[in-house]
């Protein structure tokens, strides 16, 4: 199966559409579900703080909509962009009367159907874990961009699959000498290196303006999923608490598990 191929089919109605979409609409004490959310309140959070009335913003593998949802009450210019139908179709269900003066948009990270310099901001939650090219997928919201326009790009940590999965950690260990040398072996909705993120923002001449982590995640075994819920959220907080006290934001910021970087052209 190519690679789009994999991207449509991972987030259709017969696999996890529905799943993101309940995600966010539901209070599910999952801590994934959780993270998620903060990640989408931080980003509304920051573009209200950051952007006018009337200034254009484009989310960029939109999904269910859950950041169109929160914006739509103010006064912006709005523009949704997915991939998948399916995450299309529950974004105009989730929008109700306000999807009438939204655009949702199929499209793909790679390839924005917009015009060059039309967007205030980019919102891409996400997305970049889908795309086949990083560089690419920044290089055209580089592009949709207006100048010293914002960019608000989240991904999932590759460290963090490490520490909050033994077996994981210790296969990766094990294996490193057969590594060396070889480039990662790429798949669909991987977590993401931070090193390589900052390669590819540098060789798309963004500026990095700042940098947010959220939670670690659910306790795995063997990338299996032992502990979650309640539990695994206070061993979340537990954790952020101890590095944030004992001086060692640096070791959070390098292991959490969602980041999101805001980046200015």
């Amino acid at each position: 199966m190519q690679w789009k191929d994999q991207a449509q089919d991972r987030f259709s109605d017969e696999k996890d559409a529905t799943k993101w979409s309940n995600i966010y609409t539901t209070d599910n004490p999952n801590v994934d579900a959780l993270n998620f959310r903060k990640r989408r309140d931080f980003t509304v959070d920051y573009v209200l703080k950051h952007l006018p009335e009337g200034a254009s913003i484009l989310d960029l593998g939109c999904g269910a909509g859950p950041v169109l949802v929160k914006l739509c009450e103010y006064n912006y210019n709005l523009i949704g962009i997915d991939y998948s139908d399916d995450m299309l179709r529950l974004a105009r269900q989730q929008l109700g009367p306000a999807a009438e003066k939204i655009p949702l948009l199929q499209g793909e990270c790679e390839h924005i159907p917009l015009p060059d310099a039309s967007n205030d901001c980019v919102v891409c939650l996400g997305v970049i874990s889908y795309a086949e090219s990083i560089e690419a997928a920044l290089t055209e919201i580089y592009r949709v961009l207006k100048p010293g326009g914002f960019a608000i790009v989240s991904y999932r940590n590759t460290l963090n699959d490490l520490l909050m999965d033994p077996v994981a950690l210790i296969k990766h260990i094990i294996t490193f000498p057969f590594r060396i040398g070889k480039a990662p072996r790429k798949t669909i909705g991987r977590s993401i290196p931070r090193k390589e993120v900052l390669e590819n923002i540098v060789k798309t001449d963004f500026t990095l303006l700042t940098e947010h982590q959220i939670g670690f995640g659910s306790i795995r075994f063997n990338r299996k999923v032992i502990i979650d819920g309640k539990l695994a959220i206070r061993i979340n907080n537990l954790l952020h608490g101890l590095l944030k006290n004992i001086g060692l934001r640096w070791l959070y910021k390098a292991t959490a598990d969602v980041h999101i970087m805001v980046l200015q052209k």
